[in-house]
Protein backbone atom coordinates (compact mmCIF):
# COMPACT_ATOMS: atom_id res chain seq x y z
CA UNK A 1 0.00 0.00 0.00
CA UNK A 2 1.32 3.61 -0.67
CA UNK A 3 2.61 5.03 1.74
CA UNK A 4 0.74 8.36 1.63
CA UNK A 5 -1.71 7.17 -1.31
CA UNK A 6 -5.32 8.44 -0.90
CA UNK A 7 -6.84 4.73 -0.07
CA UNK A 8 -10.27 4.53 1.24
CA UNK A 9 -8.43 3.48 4.69
CA UNK A 10 -6.57 6.85 4.66
CA UNK A 11 -9.64 8.89 3.94
CA UNK A 12 -11.84 6.87 6.71
CA UNK A 13 -9.09 7.72 9.01
CA UNK A 14 -8.20 10.89 8.69
CA UNK A 15 -11.77 11.63 8.71
CA UNK A 16 -11.78 9.95 11.95
CA UNK A 17 -9.07 11.76 13.64
CA UNK A 18 -10.56 15.48 12.23
CA UNK A 19 -13.96 14.48 13.73
CA UNK A 20 -12.05 13.72 16.71
CA UNK A 21 -11.16 16.91 16.85
CA UNK A 22 -14.15 18.90 15.79
CA UNK A 23 -15.99 16.86 18.29
CA UNK A 24 -13.27 17.42 20.85
CA UNK A 25 -13.37 21.13 19.91
CA UNK A 26 -17.27 21.03 20.83
CA UNK A 27 -16.72 19.38 24.20
CA UNK A 28 -19.21 16.63 23.27
CA UNK A 29 -19.37 14.46 25.99
CA UNK A 30 -19.02 10.77 26.87
CA UNK A 31 -23.19 11.31 27.39
CA UNK A 32 -24.00 11.43 23.24
CA UNK A 33 -23.89 8.33 22.17
CA UNK A 34 -22.93 8.19 17.88
CA UNK A 35 -21.68 4.71 15.89
CA UNK A 36 -19.46 5.16 13.13
CA UNK A 37 -18.78 1.77 10.75
CA UNK A 38 -15.35 1.24 10.19
CA UNK A 39 -13.02 -1.13 9.41
CA UNK A 40 -10.53 0.09 11.99
CA UNK A 41 -8.74 -2.19 14.65
CA UNK A 42 -10.89 -2.94 17.80
CA UNK A 43 -14.48 -2.38 16.15
CA UNK A 44 -17.01 -0.57 16.14
CA UNK A 45 -18.53 -0.86 19.38
CA UNK A 46 -19.33 1.77 22.04
CA UNK A 47 -21.00 1.37 25.54
CA UNK A 48 -24.16 1.73 26.39
CA UNK A 49 -26.31 5.04 27.01
CA UNK A 50 -26.89 3.33 30.60
CA UNK A 51 -23.56 3.17 31.14
CA UNK A 52 -22.54 6.27 30.13
CA UNK A 53 -24.44 7.82 32.64
CA UNK A 54 -23.42 5.75 35.65
CA UNK A 55 -20.16 6.78 34.44
CA UNK A 56 -20.55 10.29 34.56
CA UNK A 57 -22.36 10.22 37.79
CA UNK A 58 -19.15 8.28 39.32
CA UNK A 59 -17.75 10.01 42.16
CA UNK A 60 -13.16 10.29 41.75
CA UNK A 61 -10.65 12.03 43.17
CA UNK A 62 -9.65 15.05 41.95
CA UNK A 63 -7.57 14.59 38.21
CA UNK A 64 -4.09 13.39 39.49
CA UNK A 65 -5.04 12.96 42.91
CA UNK A 66 -4.02 9.96 44.61
CA UNK A 67 -6.03 7.17 46.07
CA UNK A 68 -3.84 6.12 49.13
CA UNK A 69 -4.02 2.80 51.51
CA UNK A 70 -0.73 2.49 53.15
CA UNK A 71 -0.11 3.99 56.69
CA UNK A 72 3.43 3.11 57.01
CA UNK A 73 4.12 4.87 53.31
CA UNK A 74 3.25 8.80 52.70
CA UNK A 75 3.34 10.12 49.25
CA UNK A 76 6.79 11.35 48.57
CA UNK A 77 8.78 8.71 50.71
CA UNK A 78 11.67 7.95 48.97
CA UNK A 79 11.19 4.31 49.73
CA UNK A 80 8.75 3.95 47.41
CA UNK A 81 8.76 2.75 43.34
CA UNK A 82 7.12 4.91 41.01
CA UNK A 83 5.70 2.81 38.27
CA UNK A 84 4.06 4.72 35.14
CA UNK A 85 2.06 2.36 32.53
CA UNK A 86 0.19 3.76 29.32
CA UNK A 87 -1.74 1.35 26.97
CA UNK A 88 -1.19 0.46 23.53
CA UNK A 89 1.30 2.68 21.42
CA UNK A 90 1.49 2.75 17.48
CA UNK A 91 2.26 5.72 16.89
CA UNK A 92 1.26 5.67 12.78
CA UNK A 93 1.75 2.58 10.35
CA UNK A 94 3.38 3.26 7.08
CA UNK A 95 0.65 1.01 5.79
CA UNK A 96 -2.19 3.02 6.58
CA UNK A 97 -0.97 6.27 7.29
CA UNK A 98 1.93 8.66 9.07
CA UNK A 99 0.70 11.45 11.31
CA UNK A 100 2.37 14.45 9.26
CA UNK A 101 2.88 16.02 13.16
CA UNK A 102 5.55 13.21 14.20
CA UNK A 103 8.37 14.28 12.55
CA UNK A 104 12.25 12.61 13.05
CA UNK A 105 13.58 14.12 16.55
CA UNK A 106 10.23 14.84 17.83
CA UNK A 107 9.84 16.16 21.11
CA UNK A 108 7.00 13.79 23.20
CA UNK A 109 6.06 16.74 25.33
CA UNK A 110 5.82 19.06 22.08
CA UNK A 111 3.84 16.35 20.66
CA UNK A 112 1.24 16.02 23.40
CA UNK A 113 1.62 18.40 26.22
CA UNK A 114 4.56 19.36 29.13
CA UNK A 115 2.20 18.06 31.76
CA UNK A 116 1.53 14.85 30.69
CA UNK A 117 5.15 14.04 29.00
CA UNK A 118 6.36 14.97 32.97
CA UNK A 119 3.70 12.57 34.20
CA UNK A 120 6.35 9.95 32.59
CA UNK A 121 9.58 11.15 32.81
CA UNK A 122 9.27 11.43 36.72
CA UNK A 123 9.06 8.10 36.89
CA UNK A 124 11.19 5.38 38.35
CA UNK A 125 10.02 3.03 35.19
CA UNK A 126 7.35 4.22 32.39
CA UNK A 127 6.29 1.35 29.89
CA UNK A 128 3.88 0.76 27.94
CA UNK A 129 2.93 -2.13 25.01
CA UNK A 130 4.40 -1.23 21.43
CA UNK A 131 1.88 -2.16 19.23
CA UNK A 132 3.89 -3.62 16.04
CA UNK A 133 7.13 -3.06 14.80
CA UNK A 134 9.62 -0.39 13.88
CA UNK A 135 10.78 -1.17 10.85
CA UNK A 136 11.82 0.69 7.55
CA UNK A 137 11.63 -2.50 5.57
CA UNK A 138 8.94 -2.50 1.99
CA UNK A 139 8.47 -5.73 2.07
CA UNK A 140 5.45 -7.55 2.56
CA UNK A 141 3.88 -8.57 5.67
CA UNK A 142 4.55 -12.15 6.58
CA UNK A 143 1.15 -12.21 8.85
CA UNK A 144 -1.21 -15.23 7.66
CA UNK A 145 -4.57 -13.74 8.57
CA UNK A 146 -7.46 -13.37 5.22
CA UNK A 147 -9.09 -10.02 7.30
CA UNK A 148 -6.62 -8.48 9.74
CA UNK A 149 -4.54 -6.03 10.62
CA UNK A 150 -0.52 -5.26 9.77
CA UNK A 151 1.46 -2.38 11.06
CA UNK A 152 4.91 -1.07 11.08
CA UNK A 153 6.39 2.22 12.62
CA UNK A 154 9.28 4.16 11.35
CA UNK A 155 12.16 3.03 13.42
CA UNK A 156 12.66 6.91 14.34
CA UNK A 157 9.11 6.85 16.16
CA UNK A 158 11.69 4.78 18.76
CA UNK A 159 13.25 8.81 19.37
CA UNK A 160 9.67 9.56 20.52
CA UNK A 161 9.71 7.28 23.04
CA UNK A 162 12.95 7.57 24.03
CA UNK A 163 12.03 11.12 24.54
CA UNK A 164 9.37 10.30 26.98
CA UNK A 165 12.06 8.76 29.03
CA UNK A 166 9.82 5.16 28.17
CA UNK A 167 12.42 2.66 29.50
CA UNK A 168 10.46 -0.66 28.59
CA UNK A 169 8.24 -1.77 26.15
CA UNK A 170 6.14 -5.15 26.10
CA UNK A 171 6.44 -7.21 22.87
CA UNK A 172 3.98 -9.80 23.46
CA UNK A 173 1.22 -8.78 20.84
CA UNK A 174 -0.34 -9.76 17.95
CA UNK A 175 1.40 -7.12 16.07
CA UNK A 176 4.85 -7.23 16.81
CA UNK A 177 5.83 -10.21 14.21
CA UNK A 178 3.27 -8.50 11.66
CA UNK A 179 6.92 -8.24 9.55
CA UNK A 180 8.55 -11.49 10.48
CA UNK A 181 11.86 -11.65 11.89
CA UNK A 182 13.30 -8.91 9.94
CA UNK A 183 10.57 -6.84 11.79
CA UNK A 184 11.42 -7.71 14.99
CA UNK A 185 15.05 -7.89 14.57
CA UNK A 186 14.54 -4.11 13.44
CA UNK A 187 12.23 -3.52 16.64
CA UNK A 188 15.05 -4.45 18.97
CA UNK A 189 18.02 -2.72 17.10
CA UNK A 190 16.31 0.50 17.77
CA UNK A 191 15.42 -0.26 21.30
CA UNK A 192 18.80 -1.08 21.75
CA UNK A 193 20.08 1.95 20.62
CA UNK A 194 17.79 4.00 22.52
CA UNK A 195 18.47 2.34 25.97
CA UNK A 196 14.91 0.91 26.17
CA UNK A 197 14.08 -2.56 27.57
CA UNK A 198 12.15 -5.15 25.94
CA UNK A 199 10.20 -8.14 27.10
CA UNK A 200 7.73 -11.29 25.91
CA UNK A 201 9.32 -12.48 22.68
CA UNK A 202 9.74 -15.88 23.17
CA UNK A 203 13.65 -16.12 22.64
CA UNK A 204 16.92 -15.49 24.29
CA UNK A 205 17.51 -11.69 25.24
CA UNK A 206 14.16 -10.70 24.85
CA UNK A 207 11.93 -12.46 27.38
CA UNK A 208 12.36 -9.56 30.19
CA UNK A 209 13.74 -6.50 30.14
CA UNK A 210 16.48 -5.63 33.17
CA UNK A 211 16.54 -2.02 34.56
CA UNK A 212 18.20 -0.53 37.41
CA UNK A 213 16.78 2.01 39.58
CA UNK A 214 18.71 5.03 40.78
CA UNK A 215 18.77 3.68 44.16
CA UNK A 216 20.91 0.47 42.98
CA UNK A 217 17.29 -2.17 43.33
CA UNK A 218 16.73 -3.95 40.19
CA UNK A 219 13.93 -4.51 38.31
CA UNK A 220 12.90 -6.81 35.63
CA UNK A 221 9.68 -6.50 33.16
CA UNK A 222 8.25 -9.53 31.41
CA UNK A 223 5.34 -10.00 29.11
CA UNK A 224 3.16 -12.62 27.72
CA UNK A 225 0.45 -12.85 24.68
CA UNK A 226 -1.64 -15.42 23.31
CA UNK A 227 0.16 -15.31 19.71
CA UNK A 228 3.10 -16.87 18.10
CA UNK A 229 7.06 -16.01 19.00
CA UNK A 230 5.28 -14.55 22.23
CA UNK A 231 5.67 -15.99 26.38
CA UNK A 232 2.32 -17.57 26.53
CA UNK A 233 -0.44 -16.07 28.27
CA UNK A 234 -2.46 -19.61 28.35
CA UNK A 235 0.39 -21.60 29.79
CA UNK A 236 0.27 -20.74 33.29
CA UNK A 237 2.17 -22.97 35.03
CA UNK A 238 5.64 -21.59 33.15
CA UNK A 239 4.59 -18.38 33.06
CA UNK A 240 4.64 -18.76 37.06
CA UNK A 241 8.04 -20.33 36.92
CA UNK A 242 9.21 -17.64 34.66
CA UNK A 243 8.26 -14.70 37.37
CA UNK A 244 9.20 -16.92 40.66
CA UNK A 245 12.47 -17.07 39.01
CA UNK A 246 13.04 -13.31 37.95
CA UNK A 247 11.51 -12.76 41.57
CA UNK A 248 14.76 -14.69 43.24
CA UNK A 249 17.14 -12.12 40.83
CA UNK A 250 15.37 -9.11 41.23
CA UNK A 251 14.25 -6.87 43.84
CA UNK A 252 10.90 -6.01 41.66
CA UNK A 253 9.14 -7.82 38.70
CA UNK A 254 6.81 -6.24 36.28
CA UNK A 255 4.31 -7.92 34.71
CA UNK A 256 2.68 -7.39 31.39
CA UNK A 257 -0.19 -9.42 29.52
CA UNK A 258 -1.60 -9.19 26.09
CA UNK A 259 -5.24 -10.52 26.86
CA UNK A 260 -8.95 -10.47 26.89
CA UNK A 261 -11.66 -9.64 24.07
CA UNK A 262 -11.49 -6.14 22.28
CA UNK A 263 -13.67 -3.38 21.91
CA UNK A 264 -16.84 -2.20 24.19
CA UNK A 265 -18.81 -5.56 23.67
CA UNK A 266 -15.52 -7.21 26.31
CA UNK A 267 -15.27 -3.37 28.17
CA UNK A 268 -16.02 -6.10 31.51
CA UNK A 269 -13.27 -8.49 32.97
CA UNK A 270 -14.92 -12.04 32.08
CA UNK A 271 -15.03 -15.18 34.12
CA UNK A 272 -12.65 -17.38 32.67
CA UNK A 273 -10.99 -17.60 29.10
CA UNK A 274 -12.03 -15.02 27.05
CA UNK A 275 -12.45 -16.15 22.89
CA UNK A 276 -12.09 -13.30 20.31
CA UNK A 277 -11.75 -14.03 16.61
CA UNK A 278 -11.64 -17.03 17.04
CA UNK A 279 -8.41 -17.25 19.13
CA UNK A 280 -8.24 -18.11 22.86
CA UNK A 281 -7.19 -14.34 24.54
CA UNK A 282 -6.41 -16.23 27.77
CA UNK A 283 -8.07 -16.70 31.50
CA UNK A 284 -6.87 -13.05 32.60
CA UNK A 285 -8.10 -13.10 36.51
CA UNK A 286 -5.89 -16.78 36.80
CA UNK A 287 -3.26 -15.36 35.08
CA UNK A 288 -2.90 -11.84 37.00
CA UNK A 289 -3.89 -13.97 40.14
CA UNK A 290 -1.33 -16.69 39.21
CA UNK A 291 1.22 -13.98 38.70
CA UNK A 292 0.79 -12.35 41.82
CA UNK A 293 1.23 -15.68 43.88
CA UNK A 294 4.66 -16.12 42.07
CA UNK A 295 5.99 -12.96 42.88
CA UNK A 296 5.03 -9.79 40.67
CA UNK A 297 4.92 -6.73 42.28
CA UNK A 298 2.54 -5.39 39.62
CA UNK A 299 0.59 -6.47 36.66
CA UNK A 300 -0.82 -4.36 33.51
CA UNK A 301 -2.67 -5.66 31.25
CA UNK A 302 -2.96 -4.23 27.13
CA UNK A 303 -4.62 -6.17 24.63
CA UNK A 304 -9.04 -4.62 24.81
CA UNK A 305 -8.28 -1.47 23.48
CA UNK A 306 -10.09 -0.41 25.96
CA UNK A 307 -10.26 0.50 29.56
CA UNK A 308 -10.57 -1.98 32.16
CA UNK A 309 -11.17 -2.67 35.67
CA UNK A 310 -8.47 -2.51 38.59
CA UNK A 311 -7.79 -5.03 41.08
CA UNK A 312 -6.10 -4.95 44.58
CA UNK A 313 -5.01 -8.93 44.74
CA UNK A 314 -3.21 -9.77 47.89
CA UNK A 315 -2.60 -6.13 48.07
CA UNK A 316 -0.70 -5.58 44.92
CA UNK A 317 -2.42 -4.03 42.17
CA UNK A 318 -3.46 -5.34 38.88
CA UNK A 319 -4.43 -3.07 35.82
CA UNK A 320 -6.47 -5.15 32.98
CA UNK A 321 -6.76 -2.83 30.40
CA UNK A 322 -5.41 0.34 29.67
CA UNK A 323 -6.62 0.75 26.52
CA UNK A 324 -5.20 2.72 23.99
CA UNK A 325 -2.80 5.60 24.56
CA UNK A 326 -1.00 6.69 21.40
CA UNK A 327 -2.79 4.95 18.27
CA UNK A 328 -2.94 6.59 15.16
CA UNK A 329 -4.95 5.18 11.81
CA UNK A 330 -5.79 1.26 12.27
CA UNK A 331 -6.56 1.72 15.81
CA UNK A 332 -10.01 3.10 16.77
CA UNK A 333 -9.13 6.52 18.56
CA UNK A 334 -12.08 8.55 18.37
CA UNK A 335 -15.02 9.41 21.26
CA UNK A 336 -14.70 6.84 23.71
CA UNK A 337 -12.48 4.48 21.77
CA UNK A 338 -9.91 7.33 22.39
CA UNK A 339 -10.10 7.41 26.00
CA UNK A 340 -6.45 6.16 27.69
CA UNK A 341 -5.91 5.66 31.08
CA UNK A 342 -2.47 6.16 32.46
CA UNK A 343 -2.04 4.39 35.82
CA UNK A 344 0.77 5.60 38.28
CA UNK A 345 1.51 3.37 41.26
CA UNK A 346 3.34 3.80 44.09
CA UNK A 347 4.28 0.39 45.40
CA UNK A 348 6.36 -0.42 49.15
CA UNK A 349 9.22 -2.23 49.18
CA UNK A 350 7.54 -5.55 49.13
CA UNK A 351 5.99 -4.62 46.35
CA UNK A 352 2.36 -3.72 47.96
CA UNK A 353 0.28 -1.04 46.67
CA UNK A 354 0.56 1.87 48.61
CA UNK A 355 -0.92 4.14 46.31
CA UNK A 356 -2.44 4.81 42.71
CA UNK A 357 -3.46 7.91 40.34
CA UNK A 358 -5.28 7.52 37.17
CA UNK A 359 -4.05 10.29 34.56
CA UNK A 360 -7.02 10.23 32.13
CA UNK A 361 -6.26 11.32 28.53
CA UNK A 362 -8.20 11.58 24.99
CA UNK A 363 -6.70 11.51 21.18
CA UNK A 364 -7.99 14.05 19.44
CA UNK A 365 -6.96 16.67 17.11
CA UNK A 366 -3.66 15.65 15.81
CA UNK A 367 -3.96 12.00 16.78
CA UNK A 368 -1.94 12.30 20.02
CA UNK A 369 -3.16 12.07 23.34
CA UNK A 370 -3.60 14.67 25.64
CA UNK A 371 -4.49 15.36 29.33
CA UNK A 372 -8.59 15.20 29.78
CA UNK A 373 -9.69 17.90 32.52
CA UNK A 374 -12.96 15.79 32.16
CA UNK A 375 -11.15 12.98 34.04
CA UNK A 376 -13.56 10.25 31.92
CA UNK A 377 -10.68 7.71 31.46
CA UNK A 378 -10.55 7.21 35.37
CA UNK A 379 -14.53 7.55 35.83
CA UNK A 380 -14.70 4.28 33.48
CA UNK A 381 -11.99 2.61 35.02
CA UNK A 382 -13.34 3.65 38.61
CA UNK A 383 -17.32 2.23 37.48
CA UNK A 384 -15.81 -1.00 36.04
CA UNK A 385 -13.79 -1.27 39.01
CA UNK A 386 -16.54 -1.35 41.62
CA UNK A 387 -18.91 -3.68 39.13
CA UNK A 388 -16.39 -6.55 38.30
CA UNK A 389 -14.28 -6.15 41.93
CA UNK A 390 -16.83 -5.21 44.49
CA UNK A 391 -13.96 -5.53 47.51
CA UNK A 392 -11.44 -3.75 45.32
CA UNK A 393 -14.08 -1.24 45.12
CA UNK A 394 -15.04 -0.73 48.80
CA UNK A 395 -11.32 -0.15 49.41
CA UNK A 396 -11.08 2.66 46.63
CA UNK A 397 -14.34 3.85 48.62
CA UNK A 398 -12.80 3.50 51.92
CA UNK A 399 -9.28 5.79 50.37
CA UNK A 400 -11.92 8.45 48.94
CA UNK A 401 -13.55 8.46 52.33
CA UNK A 402 -10.89 7.62 55.13
CA UNK A 403 -7.40 7.75 53.48
CA UNK A 404 -4.19 8.77 55.26
CA UNK A 405 -4.61 11.70 52.66
CA UNK A 406 -7.69 12.90 54.67
CA UNK A 407 -6.71 12.31 57.54
CA UNK A 408 -3.30 13.96 57.52
CA UNK A 409 -5.24 17.01 56.36
CA UNK A 410 -3.48 16.88 52.46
Amino acid sequence: MPRYGWTLDNILGRFMTVASAILATASISMGTAYLIETRHHAGPAAPSAEMQRAVKAEVAPAPGTPLWFSTEYKPGDRRLVDIVAGGDVMMGSIDSGLNPAIKPDADAAALIGAKLAAVFRHADIAFVNLEGPLYDGRDVSTKDCEHCFSFRSPVYYADVLESLHIRAVSLANNHSGDYGEAGRASTMTALRKRGIGFGGLDRDGARAAELRLADGRSAAVIAFAPNNGTLDINDIPSAAERIRALKKAHDLVIVSFHGGGEGWDHVHVASGNEEFAGEDRGDVVAFAHAAVDAGADIVIGQGPHVPRAVEIYRDHLIAYSLGNFWTYEGVMSYAVSGLGPVLEAWLAPDGTVAGFTIHSTRQAGLGVPHLDPDDEAARYVLYLTRSDFPRTGAKIDNALENGPLRNSGS
